[in-house]
């Protein structure tokens, strides 16, 4: 803003516009504003952008999961920073000038070793249900005390096509040595893949165990 000094008559310093009024001891100037020149991004600088966008798109939808699932990893970090640069270094192939999501290598959860060794994975289209069953190992369980930490089984659609529902997770929780979960599945007017992920959260306190990619299921 340019101010002008002693009445109309006075003198003026400041920016006006495009241009900036200079007050010196041999007089009174107008510059120009230098232009700001606006650089296109090199190819790897685009490919970083590009990268960090995917990631950045998926972690955001999933926050309120990774919020839960990295909480004792991440510490005293940030939750979301944590599995961002997790997510980033280890759950993107290039292709070309692009990149793609490996969901087998995506963690919305890190702790310790998830047990699970087979599961099966159902859909029962009659009462709208996922049914998720599984065998774990023993040893990994009573090594890290996992027997009573509740399941968390997510359902993510990650095509971004403006699904009703595109996160869903269990309300009622199993525990990891039921060696069984449900989810309820909303009807949808059209057919949706959903991702399925699943990881055990210790009841009370902060351990939790990896995610484990289940798998695609349309519904």
């Amino acid at each position: 803003m340019a101010i002008i000094k002693n009445g109309v008559n006075g003198t003026v310093s400041g920016k006006a516009g495009s241009v900036v009024f200079v007050l010196t001891k041999t007089g009174n100037y107008v510059r120009s504003l230098p232009r700001v020149k606006k650089r296109a991004p090199t190819p790897e600088q685009q490919l970083s952008r590009t990268r960090f966008k995917i990631v950045r798109s998926h972690i955001s939808m999933l926050n309120s999961v990774i919020n839960i699932g990295y909480k004792a990893y991440s510490y005293p970090k940030r939750a979301y920073d944590v599995a961002m640069s997790y997510n980033l270094n280890e759950a993107l192939i290039q292709k070309e000038d692009d990149f793609v999501v490996d969901w087998q290598k995506f963690m919305i959860a890190k702790g310790s070793p998830n047990p699970i060794t087979s599961y099966t994975m159902d859909f029962d289209q009659e009462n709208q249900v996922i049914r998720v069953t599984w065998e774990y190992d023993v040893y990994l369980e009573k090594k890290f005390n996992t027997r009573s930490y509740d399941s968390f089984l997510i359902l993510y659609n990650a095509e971004d096509n403006g699904v009703e529902y595109p996160l869903l997770m269990n309300d009622s929780k199993d525990s990891l040595i039921s060696g069984k979960q449900n989810v309820k599945i909303p009807k949808h007017k059209k057919e949706v893949t959903y991702e399925v992920f699943i990881f055990f959260v210790e009841s009370y306190g902060g351990g939790n165990t990896d995610s484990m990619h289940l798998g695609k299921i349309k519904v």
